[in-house]
Formats: C-alpha cells, sequence, structure tokens
C-alpha cells in the first residue's frame, strides 16, 4: 500500500471525531444562544424597562378625604403610582414636569356609557366615542348594554394601548321572555353571548360562563324578572364572579326587590317612581305640578337603608330624561343626605361636535340640583364610579399603586365642578395623551 494511502487511512477516524466534536460544538452554541435570548424575552417581558415620569409641585386632589395636598410631587413608574411625596424632597425620576401648582385629579369614569348599540354600530364609530372621551378627560366608562362584539375588540385595543381611548367595561344584557317575546314568540333574531334571553328553566351558570367568556365584567339585567327568579340570577352571576347590575325597576320587581336581591347597582333615578303606586308619575301628559308634588312626598329611607346595607350604588343618569324633573331631584338628593352611594353615568350617546362631554352635565345636576358639593360629585365620578366596575383599588384615586390615569387642572375643581373643563394634560396608564 501506498505510504500516502496508509497514513491517511490513520487520519480518517480522527478527522470524522473532530468534525462530530465541531458539529456537535456548534449545535450547543446554537441551543446556548436560543435559551439565552428566550431567557432575555423573558426577563424583558418579566421585568419591563422601567419608564419614569415625575409630576412635580403639583396640588393632588384627594377625592376620599375631599381635600387638596398642595405642593406634591407624583412618581409614575410605567402605568403605576410609584410615590406621592412634598415637593421639597428633590427626588426625581425620568422626565420631569413642573405643573407650577396646578391641580391634579384622577381620571373621570362615566358609569353610564355607551360605544354602540345592541344591534352594533360600525366599530370604527366607538373607537372616535372612546378617543372623543378620552380627550376629554374621561379615561374609563362603564358600558351596560350595547352589542359585545363591537365592545370586545375595542376593549382589547383600547384597554392596552394599540388604540387611544378610553377604558372599557362592559355587560352581557340579559332580560326575561316577556321583554323580548310578550309572550307570542316575537322574536325571530337568534341570542348571543352579549344578549341573552334568561327565564325559570334557563341553565343559568351555563348562561353566566358564556357572558364571562366573552369578556363581559357584569351581567345587566334589564326587564323581566320577579322577585324570586331575580335572586336566583343574581347568585348564578356572582357564583360566576360577574358582577351584576339592574335596572332599579325590573318588571315586576320593584326598586325594593331589586336593591335587596343582591344587585350592585342600580340604574335610572327615575325608576324610583315604582316605590309608590301612581302610574301618573310616568305618564308624559300629566302636569308637571302634579308629578313633583307626589315624587316629592316619596319616603327613600327604607330603600337607603337597604341599599346602604347591601353597599348597593345608584347609577342616577340624571342626564338621560328629555324633561328634568324636579321630583326626580329631590329623591337623588334625600338618598344622597341619607348616605346612599351615587355614581356618575350618563346613559347617553356621545357627540362628538359637542365642547365638553355629557358627564359634565351630569356632575352640574349634583351640584345644583341635588345638593352635592363639588368634591362629592367628583368622587362621583371617579372613585364611586371605579367601585361600579369593581376596579376601586386600581383607579378612582391617587394613591400609590394605582393606576396613573390622570387629569391636570388649571382650576381647583373642589371649589367649581366646572375646572374640569379646563383641562392641561391628560394621562392614561403613565402615558400623557394630551398637552
Amino acid at each position: 500500500m501506498d505510504v500516502s494511502c496508509i497514513f491517511l487511512s490513520n487520519r480518517i477516524p480522527n478527522l470524522i471525531k473532530q468534525m462530530i466534536t465541531k458539529k456537535t460544538l456548534i449545535c450547543s452554541i446554537r441551543i446556548f444562544l436560543i435559551w439565552m435570548v428566550g431567557l432575555l424575552n423573558a426577563s424583558a417581558q418579566s421585568n419591563p424597562i422601567a419608564v419614569y415620569l415625575t409630576l412635580k409641585n403639583v396640588n393632588v386632589v384627594d377625592v376620599e378625604k375631599g381635600r387638596v395636598d398642595t405642593g406634591m410631587t407624583v412618581i409614575i413608574k410605567n402605568d403605576r403610582i410609584e410615590s406621592i411625596f412634598p415637593a421639597k424632597r428633590n427626588h426625581l425620576k425620568g422626565k420631569v414636569i413642573d405643573l407650577g401648582h396646578k391641580f391634579l385629579v384622577p381620571g373621570l369614569i362615566d358609569s353610564h356609557a355607551h360605544l354602540t348599540n345592541v344591534s352594533g354600530s360600525p366599530v370604527e364609530r366607538a373607537y372616535a366615542y372612546s378617543n372623543y372621551l378620552l380627550k376629554h378627560g374621561i379615561t374609563t366608562i362603564r358600558d351596560p348594554a350595547a352589542n359585545g362584539a363591537v365592545l370586545k375588540e375595542v376593549q382589547l385595543q383600547v384597554n392596552s394601548d394599540l388604540r387611544v381611548g378610553a377604558d372599557v367595561y362592559y355587560a352581557a344584557f340579559m332580560a326575561g321572555d316577556w321583554y323580548y317575546n310578550r309572550g307570542i314568540g316575537l322574536r325571530k333574531e337568534p341570542y348571543h353571548p352579549w344578549e341573552q334571553l334568561v327565564m325559570p328553566g334557563t341553565n343559568l351558570d351555563s348562561a353566566m360562563k358564556v357572558a364571562k367568556s366573552f369578556g363581559a365584567t357584569g351581567v345587566k339585567l334589564y326587564h323581566s324578572f320577579d322577585a324570586v327568579f331575580l335572586k336566583k340570577v343574581v347568585f348564578a352571576a356572582k357564583r360566576n364572579k360577574l358582577l351584576v347590575w339592574g335596572h332599579a325597576m325590573l318588571y315586576p320587581a320593584k326598586p325594593l326587590e331589586v336593591v335587596r336581591s343582591g344587585v350592585e347597582v342600580i340604574s335610572h333615578a327615575s325608576m324610583l317612581a315604582y316605590l309608590i303606586d301612581d302610574p301618573k308619575l310616568g305618564y308624559r301628559k300629566v302636569p308637571q305640578a302634579y308629578k313633583d308634588s307626589v315624587g316629592a312626598a316619596i319616603d327613600v329611607h327604607e330603600l337607603a337603608k337597604a341599599m346602604k346595607k347591601g353597599n348597593v350604588i345608584l347609577d342616577a343618569t340624571l342626564s338621560v330624561s328629555e324633561v328634568k324633573e324636579q321630583w326626580i331631584f329631590d329623591l337623588v338628593k334625600k338618598l344622597h343626605l341619607l348616605g346612599v352611594k351615587i355614581s356618575a353615568g350618563t346613559d347617553k350617546i356621545t357627540v362628538l361636535e359637542n365642547p365638553y362631554p355629557h358627564l359634565i352635565d351630569e356632575l352640574n345636576y349634583f351640584v345644583n340640583d341635588c345638593d352635592f358639593t363639588p368634591a362629592e360629585a367628583l368622587a362621583a365620578a371617579t372613585m364611586i364610579s371605579a367601585e361600579t366596575i369593581g376596579q376601586q383599588k386600581n383607579i378612582g384615586s391617587i394613591k400609590k399603586g394605582k393606576k396613573a390615569d390622570l387629569l391636570v387642572l388649571t382650576e381647583n375643581p373642589l371649589k367649581n365642578i366646572n375646572a374640569l373643563k379646563k383641562q392641561e394634560m391628560i394621562i392614561k396608564h403613565g402615558k400623557i395623551i394630551l398637552m
């Protein structure tokens, strides 16, 4: 055999070994690099780079205590309030904005707004409404009855900041057979996860699971519930971790029965007419003087006691009535004086051409017609409205750990509720939206 061949044959096993060793090493390096990239991505997601915003020399409005803490610094880390302290402590982080002793209030919350209707208007219109509301200081809304397919899309985009707008929390609309069918099978359209027929015999747990799986925060009980069945529906909703919102009158269940069923929010002060048996209060052609006289005599003490015992909030919706009736203002005034929680909801479709949102009108009714102080009206549109959607631990007041949904005003809203029109900056989830 040729000597070179003998040499090569002796080298081949070593060459193969070296090739295998190099291939193994390259594979090992690739696996290591992939693992490192995955580790870094996981670390970035669990520990995102902190973005700080410091607001200094600002007067912080404490909606819980109804006072202003002057000359403060608020540090925001990502989407949360990290700390609040006197501005004389020169401890600043990230971008610093000197607000020159302007007023900082929580983002406003409309506890009864509608971005779309039940049948479903175009989603881009819903986005336009949501954008308008945010750019007028309303950072969150509760939509208790609308097309869930539209609201789900808006919620996914807006609540995660992929689109600019007010965060939305929505309900699955539920009503009984008489409402839909009048007992003669009127409805021909199919029902939906966000619009359900519930009546004795309905698998209530199944209905609630369907609603929850579609993203609903709560259920809105609308019509055709008697007191006995109503309690079963409420308990089923709560078993499935859903909030329960209902009309103050559920036909035939009356306001006291609705409150005692365990609902968390009742809507429409005008429906409290059913505390007494006088159908004329609901007739348009009845003289206003008669309505005001009868309405003023309605005793709300038993209702107020039941509402406070069950921690039930009244979503008054004074704005929605075409005719502003004094007896309705009087009922809200009496319930407020008796210590019932009242949230600020409008039940109005947004008008994009309006200079200010309907919520400003609602708060003016509270102050001018229902004896709220400006501080109490502001609490209704922040702290109490946050409670209607179960978000009081995250929004509704300016506290360490809460979401940085904030408004900067040039005037003090505790002196004049219309200072809410004097907005200089809007912050949502720690980001400046408008300045």
